[in-house]
């Protein structure tokens, strides 16, 4: 018995060894596959979403997270009605895209809303809270609003929410349970108002003035002489709506002088009742009587300016008609010096930015003036003069003479992309030393500097002839305005692509191209290949510009039937390494265990028949 049993103690102990060898085996073999993917139920930080950190499905399930901007595309944008407290119509096409590095496409848009914050240029009627549903990968969009009265004329963001859901496209488990959102915005151009405020288009709006809204009390009866002074007081009452500005109304047969005081505007914050006090110098040729003199006064119905015409009876006194034919032959023209254009030393102004300001003055009588003083001014210090005197004199300009001023000026830094308007204040005296003045304004055009830089260049991996990939970057708007309606398209010799829309960048922001690009000739082995980056785009001033920049794009052969695909390769490489690179683990692992298990058959045959030999012998002996 004791034999036996330690027969079976070696063959147990051998049997484990041969067990242990096995598992050993097992565990070579299934290494490689644990290292080439997460398998199968396993979540990435890539597989939840971009920008999210927590793997905790649990956490991330309903909620609506930040997407990729390039995730949708906008196209198709059209927009009828460009007015303030207008209609306008906004219709476009959202679709969903792929994105093929992080292996997930759009697998349906859900729904799609304005986005309502203070830069919303529309009225915050039903339309502005209507939400579009959502019915695939590509979902048209209509809306119908009413832009704001209060508008000015130029360009304004309506930004659009887009929700939509992912799927991976990797083939492995991947889970998107979470919503995702991206805002696209669409580029509108609006025409302000005129001060009257009033658009018969818009029934919404108070009706245009009327004559009994605003009413005049005078302050004693207006009365003048030719060649001298006559003053109109007056009190502009409304016992209903808030009057903003007073100004008199200047056209043919204003019998007063065109000085400062006829150009003067009374102004308030609002007031049902404004005092206006005008002095004005009777033309020398003014006729005898009674005269009509218009006030335009401006008032506001609600939030609306609008303005009525109010008329003041004035008595001058004109000269006889003796005076008149004695002073026919000695009568001159009264001086007006005017300003008829300006000129800068270039193409564009630009914020913080030195210019030189060419004036051109003409004096338009028949009579020389002297000692000509101008003032140059601007409402808030928009220009201001580099040497820090705003004045300039010239001693004299003769009749129908002209002279050029210069100014060396500087824009302020904090301006905008539009125009800024600039007084000219010229004061003159006469032959016989009477005095004189008169203002005349001029524009002056700001542009803000388009500045693009683009980063995160990302090529496509591999471009073949007749194949696709992709171009990936970003645009940065380093400018002070917003880019607008943003496209980009590649050219090269050997690549093809079609016009990609991007989009309004504002400034400071950045904005993300992808670019599908086809390989259409391969690039010769002594070129490293070269492909055009064209960017077009409107600036906050309306103009049309695009921006160019190079980047190497390498375009391989043609590849050979049934090498179509980067999968193709990867495979192809991977055998190719399997019979030159190296011998799979089973080619060693198994004849091992082979041997060892014949090894041990043999030792175990042998020991036994010795063994069984040796008692032999013994029993022999013990018989004899």
């Amino acid at each position: 018995m004791s034999t036996r049993v330690k027969k079976w103690k070696r063959t147990v102990v051998l049997m484990l060894c041969v067990l242990t060898v096995l598992g050993m085996c097992q565990n070579v073999v299934a290494a490689p596959d644990r290292e080439e993917g997460n398998g199968s139920g396993t979540v990435s930080g890539d597989d939840i979403g971009p920008g999210n950190g927590s793997s905790d499905l649990g956490e991330l399930s309903g909620e609506m997270l930040s997407g990729v901007s390039s995730d949708i595309s906008i196209s198709g944008v059209r927009v009828s009605g460009a007015k303030a407290g207008g209609n306008v119509e906004i219709s476009f096409t959202a679709t969903g895209n792929k994105n093929r590095k992080k292996k997930y496409e759009v697998e349906r848009i859900e729904r799609i809303y304005p986005v309502l914050n203070e830069g919303f240029p529309f009225a915050m009627d039903d339309e502005a809270y209507r939400v579009t549903a959502g019915s695939g990968n590509s979902v048209h969009c209509s809306y119908r609003f009413r832009a704001k009265d209060t508008l000015e004329t130029g360009y304004y963001l309506a930004g659009f929410t887009v929700v939509y859901s992912r799927r991976g496209t990797d083939g492995n488990a991947t889970v998107y349970d979470s919503e995702y959102y991206v805002n696209k915005d669409v580029s509108v151009k609006l025409k302000g108002k005129k001060s009257s405020g009033y658009s018969s288009d818009n029934p919404a709006q108070e009706d245009p003035a009327s004559d009994g809204d605003i009413s005049l009390k005078m302050s004693g009866t207006p009365h003048g002489s030719y060649g001298g002074k006559c003053r109109v007081a007056f009190t502009a009452y409304s016992s209903k709506y808030k009057i903003t500005d007073v100004v008199p109304a200047i056209g043919e047969g204003f019998p007063f002088e065109s000085t400062s005081a006829a150009y003067r505007v009374t102004h308030s914050k609002g007031t049902k009742k404004l005092k206006c006090r005008y002095t004005f110098r009777v033309k020398k040729d003014v006729a005898d009587g009674y005269q009509a003199i218009t006030f335009k006064i401006t008032y506001l119905k609600g939030k609306t300016p609008v303005t009525a015409d109010k008329t003041v009876n004035v008595r001058l006194k004109g000269k006889k008609p003796k005076e008149a034919a004695a002073g026919a032959n000695d009568k001159k023209s009264t001086p007006r010096v005017m300003v008829t254009g300006y000129d800068t030393d270039v193409k564009k102004i630009t914020p913080n930015s030195k210019f030189n300001l060419k004036l051109h003055i003409k004096n338009n009588a028949s009579q020389a003036v002297k000692n000509v003083k101008f003032t140059l001014s601007t409402a808030n210090g928009e220009f201001l003069p580099v040497s820090g005197a705003s004045t300039a004199y010239v001693e004299s300009i003769g009749a129908k003479g002209t002279v050029t001023i210069s100014f060396k000026m500087k824009a302020a830094a904090s301006l905008g992309s539009r125009s800024y308007p600039m007084t000219i204040k010229a004061e003159y005296e006469d032959g016989k030393a009477n005095a004189f003045d008169s203002q005349d304004n001029v524009s002056i055009p700001v542009t803000l500097k388009d500045r693009i830089s683009l980063t995160e260049m990302t090529p496509p991996d591999v471009l073949s002839v007749g194949g696709e990939g992709d171009l990936a970057f970003s645009i940065n708007n380093m400018g002070a305005g917003t880019l607008n309606n943003v496209t980009v398209q590649c050219k090269g010799d050997g690549v093809d692509s079609e016009e990609t829309f991007v989009g309004n960048i504002a400034a400071g922001a950045s904005g993300y191209a992808n670019v599908p690009l086809t390989g259409v000739e391969a690039t010769p082995e002594d070129s490293d290949g070269e492909c055009t980056i064209v960017i077009s785009y409107e600036n906050s001033a309306g103009d049309s510009n695009t921006y160019e920049e190079k980047v190497p794009i390498f375009v391989e052969d043609d590849m050979d039937e049934g090498m179509d695909s980067e999968e193709d390769m990867e495979i192809m490489e991977g055998e190719e390494g399997d019979r030159s690179g190296g011998i799979s683990p089973l080619f060693i692992v198994i004849p091992a265990v082979v041997v060892l298990i014949i090894a041990a058959v043999v030792v175990h045959h042998i020991w036994k028949k010795k063994r069984l030999k040796k008692e032999e012998e013994l029993i022999d002996d013990e018989l004899l």
